[in-house]
């Protein structure tokens, strides 16, 4: 090194010696400057050169205003790998330095909800596909099913109780034990369920005489008032197509019986042997079937439609044998070869709890019991 410093030194005289020729000094001093310069660089260590630098002093001289105006953002940015960077970001890392409770501190819920324009919010909300999602109808129309259904189950309970004990006392009085009287047809013998109580059930047992006579109650009633509507829809069909009145005291005639009565075989008819019953019995809660316990044929609900006018005839001793005979069948039942159940569709049939457990205590014959 010391022998650069001497290079360095003669350079420096020579530049000294030729000052009074301008062009000359010049041109060496060019030279002269070129190659300190390089010997500079060769000798000057530059760690040591650092360490004597003020970092400090240095910072404190830098304008970095003046430095930021000369930055162009843009520039930086399109030199970032954004997904890279992402990659290096410690997210975790992040979310545990941040004090959620200090962050909510700081926020200014009214301000916030004065901002949100609730009214514009609610017009871009669905609110038929979200109750839809919800499963809210669902829910409604299950709940009202099963409050209808409960109720109307109340009811036939206390018909079912009736004909339980109205069945037992005719049943006694023939000199009958209604203990050993058959419960239903075999096909319908239910297997106890562990955990139930069985004397409840009813399902698929002979239907007693109140029941029957409700179920033909409420069928006689549409089946008159049905035929008054379809008789009043043509009259002002008839009218207001054709401008004529239709009279309508025909009705009491004989072509009135005669229309009424083929309605009555149709609704019939058509509802044995389509679902088992009528409208009637599916709100009692009862369904025809066979002896065995099988659906009914259309020509078996045909035979038993028919034949059941001259259950009426002597003072209607044709339902007689819905109070005597040991499978509860009335005349009809006996030409179509068909016997009524209690059918409560998805719903067990059940007499009410009192009754059931009152004749568990005096000895019910388990014939008479019957599960879901």
């Amino acid at each position: 090194m010391i022998g650069r410093v001497h290079q360095l030194l003669a350079l420096l005289m020579v530049a000294a010696a030729t000052r009074d020729d301008g062009s000359k000094r010049d041109g060496l001093l060019s030279r002269v400057a070129t190659r300190a310069t390089g010997a500079v660089v060769d000798i000057v260590d530059p760690d040591v050169i650092i360490d004597q630098v003020d970092v400090d002093a240095l910072m404190d001289r830098v304008d970095v205003n003046a430095l930021l105006e000369r930055v162009d953002p843009n520039i930086i940015l399109d030199a970032v790998d954004v997904n890279a960077l992402m990659d290096r970001v410690d997210v975790d890392a992040i979310l545990d330095r941040v004090d959620v409770d200090e962050l909510l501190d700081r926020v200014d819920v009214n301000a916030l909800m004065d901002r949100v324009d609730v009214d514009a919010l609610l017009a871009r909300v669905d609110v038929e596909d979200l109750t839809n999602r919800a499963g809210i109808p669902d829910i409604v129309r299950e709940s009202t099913g099963e409050l209808a259904g409960s109720a109307l189950d109340i009811v036939r309970r206390q018909v079912v109780a009736v004909d339980h004990i109205a069945g037992r006392t005719t049943y006694r009085l023939t000199g009958r034990d209604p203990n050993k009287r058959p419960k239903s047809p075999p096909a319908l013998e239910a297997v106890p369920t562990a955990g139930e109580v069985e004397s409840d059930h009813v399902t698929g047992h002979y239907a007693g005489p109140i029941s029957r006579l409700a179920a033909f109650a409420l069928d006689a009633t549409v089946i008159w008032f049905a035929f008054l509507l379809g008789v009043a829809a043509l009259a002002f069909a008839v009218n207001f197509v054709m401008g004529v009145t239709l009279d309508t005291s025909w009705q009491t005639s004989v072509a009135g019986v005669a229309l009424i009565s083929l309605w009555a075989f149709l609704y019939l008819w058509l509802g044995l042997s389509v679902a088992g019953k009528t409208i009637g019995m599916g709100v009692v809660g009862l369904s025809v079937v066979t002896r065995e316990g099988a659906p009914i044929s259309g020509r078996q609900a045909a035979i038993r439609t028919v034949v059941l006018p001259t259950s009426f005839l002597v003072f209607g001793l044709g339902f007689l044998g819905i109070i005597i005979s040991p499978e509860r069948r009335s005349l009809h039942d006996v030409a179509g070869h068909s016997v009524v159940v209690y059918d409560w569709g998805d719903r067990p049939a059940e007499m009410p709890g009192p009754l059931a457990h009152w004749l568990e205590r005096h000895g019910s014959d388990d014939e008479e019991v019957v599960e879901e």
